[in-house]
């Protein structure tokens, strides 16, 4: 990765870890000797709002640590031996002095730069320590290991198709009317098994039963641990339907995670299988992030995450190695639990933000029976069963059979032009194959639910996995095939309103994260910047909630920002990045805010 960000123009010093490529305007990056970048941490670079694209740099020191799920704007300095501890935003501008730690979104400092890091794990002290760079020769060896592994992920994934596409092809000589297209739904049932033992042989044959300690960046352990981790975000992009179905723990259970009766895990990520303790009835929505190792002063530390008995973390929310949740909890959506791992383990009790705020009252949910929220009687388990044995299965079928026809249409018309006008024509076929995959995910969704209004359903209910299939439908074939690469054109707002979501002119849309489309309002000219979410509905004590997002004209949504429902911006306002606008509330005309929650700037005079 740092040869790639090298090659693109950016400066990066030597021994550096960049644990996620989320970097934008590489000729303007600088990162000094020996820091260490978390993941899905973001140094953006730029963004586009009030109708222009503002770029700038971002400088980051030497021996400096940034955490996982941070995001450092444009024009930001880090000194070096600085700390910005995970889940922080830096403001646009923000110097941070050298040799300081700062925390929060917007982060602030908090003390002097920690020379070694102490966490605990069920009993287990574990203690990050300073260790002196490796030579060279040691450096260049494990890089050459990186990139073996690296040409491993996609022969694992032809592994998996190979056997079914065989039949299919095998097929293809017996038939001239395409029926051979009809065992998709079997080759893609194949596809998901195989993969799923792929993972599962390499994670025990090749890894082991992983320890919590802390061990040296450059060893084999830590190789080993990085390309079992890299298999586990291989299956959230390729089976990533699997995630949140009622299939995904009999497989984390085989992968050796300790998995309470009816416990809900949705699509999370970053974990050590071995180290993951859910307790009963739990349930962990989307893009949770569960104990990704931290990497400092060339050493990475691994620890376990254990959450009590029906306890909910929240969509995007991060719990760093160690942390213990109690019973009966609330994690809000993009925060982390209390510092204090006693406040963690207090029962009943709800935190937000990062750094956390105690909640003192929980909003309550409509009281459905148990019978459609925790324990559901055998006739809905098994129709559950049955819907999300589509749902595994329907994007992979659905990717199957246009990738066939694609290739299909190649072979037919290769005898009929040159090479040059194939490869001319071949953009607009791949387009015409996309546009396909759209068309179908549309249908889809307005054939199985229609148009969404605002309301409250049950978990064990076929309205919500008949919305889960749509969505999988959407992450993992539309967007898969041509919806992704719309972002920031004019063409994803066309492939909204289809969807029935109401999205004014001149829109910038650099996201996707949008559900529920008929209860989302965006005005003319505003502008959603890389991976906001509007999130127009949270599952809360089982209990799946909708309602609306209005987003005024003219308003700024900054990058990995999530916009709770119930919310509404007013013209002009602005979310900067890594917010959290929470339910019910109202941004005023003109007005910016930022942080999670979000608060208002402060204007200079």
């Amino acid at each position: 990765m740092n040869l790639y960000c090298r090659l693109m123009g950016a400066k990066v010093g030597q021994n550096v870890h960049l644990g996620n490529d989320g970097m934008g305007a590489y000729d303007l990056m600088v990162i000094g000797d020996d820091t260490c970048l978390g993941t899905d941490t973001v140094l953006s670079g730029s963004v586009v709002e009030n109708g222009q694209l503002r770029i700038g740099g971002v400088r980051i020191g030497s021996r400096c640590f940034v955490g996982a799920r941070c995001v450092v704007r444009e024009e930001c300095e880090i000194g070096d031996d600085a700390q910005l501890e995970d889940m922080s935003m830096l403001p646009r501008g923000t110097k941070v002095p050298e040799g300081e730690r700062w925390l929060g979104s917007p982060a602030k400092k908090v003390g002097r730069a920690a020379e070694t890091e102490m966490m605990e794990d069920g009993g287990v002290r574990i203690e990050g320590r300073k260790t002196a760079r490796p030579g060279l020769v040691r450096r260049l060896g494990f890089g050459l290991l990186h990139a073996a592994g690296l040409l491993v992920f996609p022969v694992l994934v032809i592994a998996a198709i190979f056997p079914g596409m065989i039949v299919m092809n095998e097929l293809n000589y017996l038939d001239d009317y395409y029926w051979y297209l009809s065992v998709g739904p079997l080759v893609a049932l194949s596809f998901v098994g195989i993969l799923c033992l792929e993972i599962a042989a390499i994670k025990w044959l090749f890894l082991g039963r992983v320890r919590p300690g802390c061990y040296p960046r450059h060893s084999f352990f830590y190789f080993r641990k990085w390309f079992v981790d890299e298999t586990m975000s291989l299956s959230l992009d390729v089976v990533g339907p699997l995630y949140g179905s009622i299939y995904l723990p009999p497989w984390y259970r085989m992968l050796g995670a300790k998995l309470g009766e009816r416990a809900e895990i949705s699509t999370a990520s970053f974990i050590s299988p071995d180290l993951l303790d859910i307790g009963e009835e739990s349930f962990v929505a989307d893009a949770v992030s569960f104990g990704a190792a931290r990497v400092q002063n060339d050493s990475v530390t691994i620890a376990g995450n254990k959450i009590g008995r029906r306890t909910f973390i929240g969509n995007s929310a991060m719990l760093p190695p160690g942390a213990v949740i109690g019973e009966n909890c609330l994690i809000g959506c993009l925060s982390v639990p209390p510092a204090d791992p006693a406040d963690a383990l207090r029962p009943d009790a709800a935190w937000m933000g990062s750094p956390a705020i105690f909640l003192p009252q929980r909003q309550q949910s409509t009281a459905f029976p148990e019978a459609s929220t925790f324990n559901p009687p055998k006739r809905l388990r098994a129709l559950r069963a049955a819907i999300e044995f589509v749902r595994v299965l329907a994007p992979a079928t659905c990717f199957i059979v246009l990738t066939s026809l694609l290739l299909s249409v190649v072979v037919l018309i290769h005898d009929e032009v040159e090479d040059y006008q194939l490869l001319l024509l071949f953009p607009v076929l791949y387009a015409a194959t996309g546009a396909l995959a759209a068309g179908f995910m549309v249908v889809m969704k307005w054939l199985l639910v229609g148009r969404y209004k605002p309301g409250e359903k049950p978990l064990w209910s076929t309205f919500v996995w008949r919305n889960e299939l749509v969505n999988a439908l959407h992450e993992h074939l539309a967007n898969l095939f041509i919806v992704g690469a719309l972002t920031g054109t004019p063409f994803v707002c066309w492939f909204f309103r289809l969807l029935g979501a109401r999205i004014g002119r001149r829109v910038y849309m650099e996201t996707t994260e949008i559900t529920e489309y008929d209860l989302v309002t965006v005005g003319d000219d505003a502008e959603l910047n890389s991976d906001a979410t509007l999130q127009t509905h949270l599952f809360e004590d089982r209990v799946m909630k909708m309602s609306t997002v209005e987003i005024g004209p003219r308003c700024v949504v900054g990058g990995l920002s999530l916009v709770l429902y119930d919310t509404r911006m007013e013209a002009g306002s602005s979310l900067g990045d890594l917010s959290l606008l929470m339910k019910g509330e109202v941004l005023p005309a003109g007005t910016k805010w930022e942080g999670i929650p979000a608060r208002r700037e402060r204007v200079e005079a």
